[in-house]
């Protein structure tokens, strides 16, 4: 098809050449568009094969190494709960206004809403600690029982009393050194929580995330 439509091209070229001088400039501006157009495709051509024989130096740029595997995963296996004390925890009760009979307002613990407070202290001697997952449990007690409550044990409140409350709380960005406390200060509430009667509480650590 491209050789026929050449050879009508040449014919029409050859006989406006030999018709007469006003078809010969006629003829002379046509070859000069298709060389114009033959030029243009040819360094179009060459453009693509040299951006195919030399990628952009964006592209060619080595990677950046990622992060060495298994770094996420040490980072939760490297410490343990063991290594994490708790000192100075205390568990304190929300506080409500209530209007009396009298007209005047008044105060009263509330009981739904709770802060727990502390210090946290990074017992390992080499890893720094990044976050801390803390297991907080509300207990309601009989009347007969009376020990105060930072001196409860664990196994009295799992034989005596009753859980109303269970969730856990996490200390995060913590970033504490070797031998290293840091006092921390969060409120919460408890989901589902029960009356808090006679209540008592127990706090441990459940998680301990390493800043590697």
């Amino acid at each position: 098809m491209a050789g026929f439509f050449v050879l009508i091209l040449a014919a029409v070229l050859i006989w406006l050449f030999a018709e007469s001088r006003t078809s010969r400039i006629v003829g002379f501006s046509i070859v000069g568009i298709i060389g114009v157009l033959i030029a243009a495709y040819i360094f179009w051509r060459e453009t693509q094969v040299s951006s195919r024989d030399h990628p952009s130096q964006a592209s060619s740029a080595p990677e950046q190494p990622s992060p060495q595997p298994g770094t996420a995963e040490r980072a939760f296996t490297e410490l343990e709960p063991s290594d994490v004390g708790l000192a100075k925890i205390a568990l304190t009760s929300g506080v409500e206004t209530y209007s009396g009979i009298d007209g005047k307002q008044y105060e009263r613990p509330d009981l739904r809403s709770w802060t727990l407070s502390g210090e946290v202290t990074n017992l390992s001697p080499e890893h720094m600690v990044k976050d801390v997952t803390l297991n907080v449990r509300l207990y309601s007690c009989p009347s007969y029982f009376t020990v105060p409550v930072n001196e409860v044990k664990f196994e009295d409140l799992s034989l005596i009393c009753s859980k109303i409350g269970d969730r856990s709380l996490g200390l995060y960005d913590l970033r504490l050194a070797p031998k290293a406390a840091k006092q921390f200060s969060q409120p919460f509430k408890f989901a589902n929580q029960g009356n808090a009667i006679n209540w008592r509480y127990w706090v441990d650590v459940t998680r301990v995330v390493a800043q590697l």
